[in-house]
C-alpha cells in the first residue's frame, strides 16, 4: 500500500511516515533512514522524522553520532512527550551505544508521562538487570508479560538437563515449572524466537528475568533460596510473533 502511494507521490508525508515506521518495526533501519531523509527534506523539524531517524541510525549502528544529535533534537522539539522519551530509551538500550543510566532515566520519564507499555517495562527491566537489581528487574519483566498475556499455558515440569519446545502465537505466554532444591542453581535459556522471560519464586515473587541475554533470546540464572517449584514465564518479545520456542535447562 505504501509503495503504491509513494510511487504516485514520492513526497506524500503520510505515506513516508507510515512506510518508514513499518520498516523501523521490522528492523529495516537502512530502509527507514532512506524514507526519513526524504521526509525531513520536506519538513526539516518534523518530530516523528527526527526521532525515528535518530533511533534508526543508533539501532543500525550507522552514523551513530548523527543519530544521537537527532535524538537530542527530538527532545528539543517535544520535551514533554512520553513517546519521544520511550523511543530514546529504546535506542540507548538496544542500540550500538548502550547507556543503561540514560535509558533508565528516559524510560522513567515515559512511565511518569503515562506510557505504561510492554516495551517500556522491558527497557526498565533490562537497565535494572544491568545494574544487578534483580528484584526490580523481575517486577518489570513480570509487568511486561502481564500486559501482553491473553492466554497462559503451563508445560510439564522441566528438570535439569532437559529441554522442551512450545508453540508461540500472539498473546500466548508459557509457564514452565522448574523444581529446585535450596542452594541449587537454576539456569534456563531459550532459542528459536526473540523472547523475554521472568522467573517466579515458589511464593510467586518475581526474582529475576531475561531479555537479549544471548542475542535476541532470553536466559536466566538464579540460585534457589528455598526448595520448591520455581516457574519461568516466557513469550516472544511483546508476544507478537508466531513460531516455536525451545526452553533448555542446564
Amino acid at each position: 500500500m505504501y509503495a503504491e502511494r509513494l510511487a504516485r507521490d514520492g513526497n506524500a508525508i503520510a505515506a513516508l511516515s507510515g512506510a518508514s515506521f513499518a520498516r523501523w518495526v521490522f528492523s529495516d533501519y537502512p530502509g527507514a533512514i532512506e524514507l526519513l531523509d526524504v521526509l525531513l527534506t520536506i519538513q526539516p523539524d518534523d518530530v516523528y522524522g527526527t526521532l525515528f531517524r535518530g533511533s534508526s541510525r543508533v539501532l543500525h549502528g550507522a552514523d551513530v553520532a548523527a543519530g544521537l544529535r537527532d535524538l537530542e533534537r527530538a527532545i528539543e522539539l517535544e520535551p514533554s512527550s512520553p513517546d519521544v522519551r520511550y523511543v530514546i530509551a529504546d535506542a540507548f538500550t538496544y542500540g550500538a551505544r548502550p547507556d543503561p543510566q540514560r535509558a533508565l532515566a528516559e524510560a522513567n520519564r515515559a512511565l511518569e508521562g503515562g506510557l505504561d507499555t510492554p516495551r517500556v517495562h522491558a527497557i526498565v527491566a533490562a537497565t535494572h538487570l544491568a545494574f544487578g537489581d534483580h528484584a526490580i528487574a523481575g517486577a518489570h519483566f513480570a509487568r511486561h508479560l502481564d500486559l501482553v498475556t491473553t492466554e497462559l499455558r503451563t508445560t510439564e515440569p522441566l528438570e535439569s538437563g532437559a529441554s522442551l519446545a512450545v508453540d508461540v502465537v500472539p498473546g500466548r505466554v508459557w509457564e514452565v515449572p522448574l523444581p529446585a532444591t535450596a542452594g541449587g542453581a537454576i539456569s534456563v535459556a531459550t532459542t528459536g524466537t526473540d523472547s523475554i522471560a521472568v522467573l517466579l519464586a515458589p511464593d510467586g515473587t518475581a526474582v529475576t528475568g531475561g531479555d537479549d541475554e544471548a542475542g535476541s533470546f532470553a536466559a536466566v540464572s538464579w540460585n534457589a533460596a528455598s526448595s520448591g517449584t520455581y516457574r519461568l514465564r516466557v513469550a516472544s518479545f511483546e508476544a507478537v510473533e508466531t513460531g516455536t520456542l525451545e526452553v533448555t535447562r542446564d
